[in-house]
């Protein structure tokens, strides 16, 4: 009997999906991501946080609530993070020789999963608008050394010590807004800015532009 309702309730449900054109999707594409603010001692500051390029992938499910209004929530997985830059560090080689300005650089890379629920608005056949939130866990996250003017030896090796990969906030959420143009049946090229609302390891909020493709099924 158990088995019986479900086969109804899933008949049911797919009969639905299929009478109000509700469809699956993939995208994929690329994002800049960073953190901010920079962080400052003393009016001074002390760490830039810059743009990095990174990638998602994931699928989505469009339904549809009227002509112009449906909602899309998505599963995604995202590669993303910031760039730091520490510059400008005063060094000396010796008590009496003049001192010299140093750089040091690095990738935070997070990898992510990502859950956003779009609301999307078509405007006219040619584009349509979006909004809505996202939630997000961090997997992973690693800094490399990128330029180290302190010592170039180490340069592309990982940082175990830094307060980036220690302890670090892994929950976060965001709003997201965006545009989009359909190319072909199906096919559509997709902008989105996320920005953070809860501010992470109490210093920073997360900022990401994406920029991809989605394919509905």
């Amino acid at each position: 009997m158990k088995k019986t309702y479900f086969l109804i309730a899933l008949f049911v449900f797919i009969t639905g999906s299929a009478q109000s054109d509700n469809v699956f999707g993939v995208k994929a594409g690329t994002n800049f991501s960073q953190f901010t603010p920079d962080v400052e001692i003393a009016g001074v500051e002390a760490l830039d946080y810059r743009l990095k390029i990174g990638y998602y992938a994931g699928v989505f499910y469009s339904v549809n609530v009227s002509e112009k209004f449906s909602v899309q929530p998505e599963l995604l997985f995202a590669n993303q993070g910031t760039r730091t830059s520490l510059g400008d560090i005063p060094i000396r080689q010796a008590v009496d020789e003049p001192g010299i300005l140093v750089d040091i650089r690095t990738n935070v890379n997070e990898l992510a999963i990502l859950l956003p629920v779009t609301l999307r608005y078509q405007v006219t056949e040619s584009f349509f608008l979006e909004f809505g939130p996202q939630l997000s866990y961090a997997v992973e996250r690693t800094e490399v050394i990128k330029r180290n003017e302190l010592d170039p030896s180490t340069e592309g090796d990982e940082v175990s010590d830094s307060a980036f990969v220690n302890d670090f906030d892994r929950f976060d959420a965001g709003i997201n807004l965006g545009i989009g143009v359909p190319l072909s049946k199906g096919l559509e090229l997709n902008g989105r800015y996320t920005l953070g609302i809860i501010e992470r390891d109490d210093n920073y909020k997360t900022s990401v532009i994406s920029i991809g493709l989605g394919y509905k099924i």
